[in-house]
């Protein structure tokens, strides 16, 4: 285990110790809220996003940051034995047609993300407000019970970030977080991989990884 398992297993145990706070009818009622933001997040992302582009103007400033990203990427896989540059073109090439993919789904996690924190927000303040005086009284079985739910609910929290974010993550010889050497983070990406199969009924592949098939963030370059 390194660092990040640690983080992570420190961010379950709040979670479920919050959870086993709060009990099984609130962390049943949250855990039900943090699927049904997710919903929300995918399905009004693209109307939030147009909403907030014209105003913050997030394109044209994160290109060129997204730009001077790859080509350090780059330069860093550059070995140094291509007298004609011929590499260098094909590089500078691929780097141009990954910064506006990557561009894009920067802004659509982004986009995904903060709109699912204000829907989960939102849900959790009406939960508190009506639900969690009715459960004020718990025996310890309804704590436990809190307890798993409050685990669930911080794993696919966990999940959703991770996997949005995993091309990031990983990119570089050993990640940004160093999980290439990681023992959770291959259960948070199977965990992400069944949040997709539940979006993917209803809303299709919006949320797969357009990245994969870029030679230049898969260590192929």
């Amino acid at each position: 285990m390194n660092t990040f398992d640690y983080v992570m297993l420190a961010l379950l145990v709040l979670g479920g110790l919050i959870g086993f706070r709060k009990g099984l009818i609130t962390g049943l009622s949250r855990f039900i809220g943090k699927i049904a933001a997710i919903g929300i997040a995918v399905f009004f992302y693209k109307p939030f996003l147009n909403l907030l582009e014209p105003v913050l103007g997030l394109e044209a400033k994160l290109e060129p940051k997204i730009g001077n990203f790859l080509t350090k990427i780059a330069e860093s896989k550059a070995s140094g034995t291509d007298p004609y540059g011929a590499a260098d073109s094909i590089r500078q090439s691929m780097i141009g047609q990954a910064t506006p993919v990557l561009t894009d789904y920067v802004l659509k996690i982004g986009a995904v993300l903060l709109l699912f924190i204000l829907a989960a927000c939102i849900i959790n303040l009406i939960i508190a407000l009506v639900i969690t005086p009715i459960a004020k009284n718990l025996s310890f079985i309804n704590r436990g019970g809190g307890l798993l739910f409050g685990l669930l609910s911080t794993f696919v929290v966990i999940s959703l970030v991770l996997g949005l974010f995993s091309p990031l993550l990983s990119t570089g010889d050993s990640g940004l977080l160093k999980t290439g050497s990681s023992l959770l983070y291959p259960w948070f990406m199977q965990g992400y991989d069944l949040i997709l199969s539940g979006i993917s009924v209803f809303a299709g592949d919006i949320l797969d990884n357009p990245l994969n098939s870029i030679p230049l963030l898969n260590g192929l370059v």
